[in-house]
């Protein structure tokens, strides 16, 4: 008998790839937020811009007091969000 051998198949690879890409930029947005690293940079805007849209409705969902935890909570939750949503995608196609 042969026994099926049980890999990751390519949807499966791709969906766990497209969420690590998601939280790598909102933890790099925190990363930039925490060090104090300068908004008028470029790179600093545009990751920015891009963390914004992906944060979805978890900035304000938890008031904490300071802003430097403030923006840990909003943007950490939302990176685990895609993890494990795209996880739980992964898992379901492969």
């Amino acid at each position: 008998m042969a026994t099926k051998k049980k890999g990751q198949s390519g949807v499966a690879a791709l969906l766990n790839g497209a969420g690590f890409l998601l939280a790598a930029v909102l933890v790099v947005h925190i990363m930039f937020v925490l060090t104090g690293f300068p908004a008028e940079n470029g790179l600093a805007s545009s990751v920015a811009q891009a963390a914004e849209p992906l944060a979805l409705f978890f900035p304000g969902l938890v008031h904490v007091p300071g802003e430097a935890l403030q923006v840990l909570l909003d943007y950490g939750l939302a990176a685990a969000f895609w993890v494990l949503l795209c996880g739980v995608l992964a898992r379901a196609f492969s």
